[in-house]
């Protein structure tokens, strides 16, 4: 029985009878397009509303968390219901499609307000084009004077270099080269990648055996919506990427080995913490794969740095060393625990750094091994141990802002499951994979912190009802554990 027949088949969310499955099947699609036209009309309310840039956003902020329930609405009716079969199935597949680039279109041509950073990408390929090296040069070095314009005026960390690798660079330079200056376009690949993240995920939910409606927890949900086709975030390119990573990686093409590796090196050059693909691509892989997918990830990476080590002479990473050991309000629990540690223990900067940095390798080593060791006794899927990782990367990491969690949305997608049913009980996989959902939805609160005294505020509801419902779901799975082994030495 594949994922997606067990779930639709548990007793706490299947109909009783045929007659009400049908019933159900019968009116999916019509219910469908009416929670679409209700996401259309909250879109719309979010741009007539869209303050302008630098102004107050506490009263938009809360239109777009209300915009969530048709989304929340419309996952429930996919998730408790069956799929709809034959050229049905097709139509609504193509109706979410749809929908999703309907609602980013909406909100397309809107300035970002509630970031600058995506000023920031344009600024780096204006310099870029003009012989200087953003890992360089920060905004207002008096060198680059003669380039400010509109570009720089809204730019923000005017004092340090560029933080954006090679790949991500790429994007921005190909934007400004089809229309210079122009963030609408930047913002318009950036839905067309999220277009082809949509495609890939219907892909891996065919090949899972899955309801490929399913998509939909990603292609309606407003958090990406936002956060890139109307903020402008470069991380819709890691995302596409990633998985399209995974997608070449199942796939039988004769040349799949060196096209996931390279997938794997793009994604890296986009965000660092894609590497850790190789973990779950690799294991029980023939030596020639294996050897194959190194070699084209890592020539990649290489050559991908080359140009700009040779145009800032030697200097390639910029702001990235300072940016990912700062502490900061919007950390991971593991960074916010270490940074409350330290100051507990008193210790200095440099030895805090190092305790630090300890704890992030030693865990990160550890999941990394974990993950290593189940992916190659097949105990584990890739999906599940991609969330797990970059799950982890983000525990660790000295910033966790909303648009960095749009890449747990997909494999939410292919994960989640009931929380509780009848004959199984709690269903650990339903509930940690549920916590992600909650965490990944629920940060953009985040952006009502606005003083140091909120955070804790912010942690109560955010990171603590996460951390309890891990915490549940890996004590009872070590519980069921103890249990099997016992079960097996008898």
């Amino acid at each position: 029985m594949s994922a997606a027949q067990s779930f639709h088949s548990s007793p706490e969310l299947a109909p009783a009878t045929a007659s009400q499955h049908r019933c159900w099947q019968q009116w999916r699609l019509p219910i469908l397009c009416l929670l679409l036209l209700v996401s259309v009309g909250f879109m719309l309310v979010l741009r007539m509303t869209a303050p302008p840039m630098d102004t107050p956003v506490t009263s938009w902020i809360l239109l777009w968390i209300v915009s969530f329930l048709p989304y929340l609405a419309a996952s429930g009716l996919i998730l408790a219901t069956r799929p709809l079969e034959g050229r049905w199935r097709w139509i609504e597949v193509g109706i979410i499609l749809l929908g999703a680039l309907v609602l980013r279109s909406i909100l397309l041509p809107l300035p970002p307000n509630l970031s600058h950073d995506s000023w920031r990408y344009l600024w780096d390929a204006r310099i870029t084009l003009h012989g200087y090296s953003p890992y360089v040069y920060a905004p207002h070095d008096a060198v680059l004077v003669h380039l400010r314009n509109f570009i720089y005026d809204n730019s923000r960390y005017r004092n340090v270099p560029t933080l954006y690798p090679p790949a991500a660079q790429a994007v921005y330079l190909l934007s400004y080269l089809i229309a210079p200056d122009n963030l609408v376009v930047f913002k318009g690949i950036l839905v067309l990648l999220e277009m082809v993240t949509c495609g890939a995920l219907i892909v891996l939910l065919r090949y899972r055996g899955m309801d490929l409606s399913r998509c939909l927890i990603y292609a309606w949900c407003p958090l990406p919506i936002v956060e890139f086709a109307m903020q402008g975030h470069h991380e819709a390119i890691t995302l596409v990427f990633t998985i399209l990573a995974l997608v070449s990686s199942l796939s039988s093409w004769r040349w799949n080995a060196g096209v996931t590796g390279l997938l794997i090196a793009l994604a890296t050059l986009t965000n660092i913490y894609p590497i850790l693909l190789l973990l779950v691509v690799l294991p029980r892989r023939s030596r020639a794969w294996m050897i194959t997918c190194l070699v084209v990830c890592g020539i990649t990476v290489i050559l991908g740095y080359v140009p700009y080590i040779i145009l800032g002479h030697g200097q390639a990473f910029g702001f990235f060393a300072t940016y990912v050991s700062e502490y900061s309000r919007n950390g991971g629990s593991v960074m916010l625990f270490m940074q409350w540690l330290s100051e507990h223990l008193q210790l200095n900067g440099m030895m805090a750094h190092i305790l630090s940095y300890t704890v992030d390798l030693l865990l990160v080593g550890g999941v990394a091994l974990v993950i290593w060791w189940q992916r190659q006794h097949k105990r584990i899927s890739m999906e599940a141990a991609t969330l797990i990782l970059i799950g982890t990367v983000f525990c660790v990491s000295t910033h966790v802002f909303p648009w960095y969690n749009p890449a747990l949305l997909p494999w939410i997608a292919l994960l989640i499951g009931p929380v509780w049913t009848r004959l199984g009980g709690l269903s650990i996989k339903g509930l940690a994979t549920g916590m992600i959902w909650y965490f990944a939805c629920a940060s953009i609160t985040a952006y009502f912190v606005t003083s140091s005294s909120s955070w804790p505020i912010y942690y109560l509801c955010i990171y603590d009802p996460v951390l309890i419902g891990l915490g549940i779901a890996a004590f009872i799975g070590f519980r069921r554990m103890r249990v099997k082994r016992k079960e097996w030495k008898r």
